[in-house]
């Protein structure tokens, strides 16, 4: 007896030969030869399926609809069926082989759009924020082997502010010595927004001269404020340009949720190099322009408080010598 190889529709298969002079076998050989060829046919099934991808949108905003998809290679195997959950619960399958192929199961917050909906994809309709979550696509080969394969991904649904994002500023124009605030604000989302600060296009990071703080909860109002403080790395090169280059800033903070979400409000603020202010004399009252005869300068804060605090005690000291001499 002996075993020889032999190619069987493209492929190298097992076959049994008897040798000479055992003709009683042959048929038990044959019959042992045909099932090695038919387990040879059947192996190329076992690996029908394969290349299983599923595509969720990262992020949808809420009320547009979503459309999940789900891509495989059968090679020569026949689709059984396309299962879609959410989370544990099924909610859409696809089976090809029933008179009615799409089937729709009942899940709080899922409305399939069947129009748009066939073995590779599904669409849901006017999503909501309970739909945040983990989905899972499951597909299967056809009989004899019924192998299958299954994948998930995570979709968030957003939920965008109504108002569009505002921005406060303490001044208007500020100096090289001066400190400066603003603060940034937008309206409750889902999830929160985030801003972030620029400076004529550059982005400001937080440094011990440069504060930034941002509170932001759910359902609630986010907002960002941005502290400079006098010598700031930001701000330094721009006065060292003055006055020749630079004589404003464009300041700008940029609300962004994930990747679908940008907007922005700017603000321009004046530099200024001039020395820091003093107060006038006038502003507090004092007459600070005149002089005496005999020439020495009006100190009005010292000279006229001097004469008038004389006169009140010239004045004071009369009046307690009436009085005294009027009770004797």
């Amino acid at each position: 007896m002996g075993i020889h190889g032999v190619k069987v529709k493209g492929r190298r298969s097992c076959v049994l030969r008897p040798r000479q002079g055992l003709p009683a076998l042959h048929a038990v050989f044959n019959m042992l030869a045909l099932s090695c060829i038919i387990i040879s046919n059947l192996l190329p099934s076992a690996h029908g399926l394969k290349d299983l991808k599923i595509f969720v949108p990262e992020a949808v905003i809420m009320g547009n609809a979503a459309t999940l998809s789900c891509q495989y290679d059968l090679e020569k195997a026949a689709l059984y069926s396309v299962r879609w959950y959410f989370g544990q619960e099924e909610f859409y399958r696809y089976v090809p082989r029933e008179a009615t192929p799409t089937f729709v199961f009942p899940v709080a917050g899922i409305n399939v759009d069947l129009t748009n909906s066939d073995a590779t994809s599904v669409t849901l309709k006017g999503v909501t924020r309970d739909l945040t979550g983990s989905y899972q696509c499951e597909v299967s080969e056809d009989a004899p082997l019924f192998h299958t394969d299954i994948r998930s991904a995570y979709m968030q649904v957003i939920e965008l502010p109504k108002d569009d994002p505002a921005m406060q500023v303490d001044k208007k124009v500020i100096g090289v010595n001066d400190n400066f605030k603003a603060v940034c604000t937008v309206g409750p989302s889902y999830p929160p927004a985030n801003i972030t600060w620029y400076i004529n296009g550059r982005k400001v990071y937080k440094t011990p001269l440069q504060r930034i703080t941002q509170d932001a909860f759910e359902g609630s109002t986010t907002y960002s404020s941005l502290e400079i403080y006098p010598h700031s790395q930001v701000l330094q090169g721009f006065f060292q340009a003055m006055p020749k280059y630079q004589t404003s800033i464009l300041l700008l903070c940029e609300v962004s949720i994930l990747h679908v979400f940008h907007k922005n409000v700017q603000q321009r603020i004046g530099l200024s190099m001039a020395p820091p202010t003093t107060i006038s004399p006038n502003l507090l009252g004092l007459e600070g322009s005149k002089r005496y005869v005999n020439g020495d300068p009006d100190n009005s804060a010292l000279t006229g408080a001097a004469q008038c605090s004389c006169s009140a005690i010239g004045v004071l000291t009369l009046a307690v010598a009436t009085l005294a001499a009027a009770q004797l």
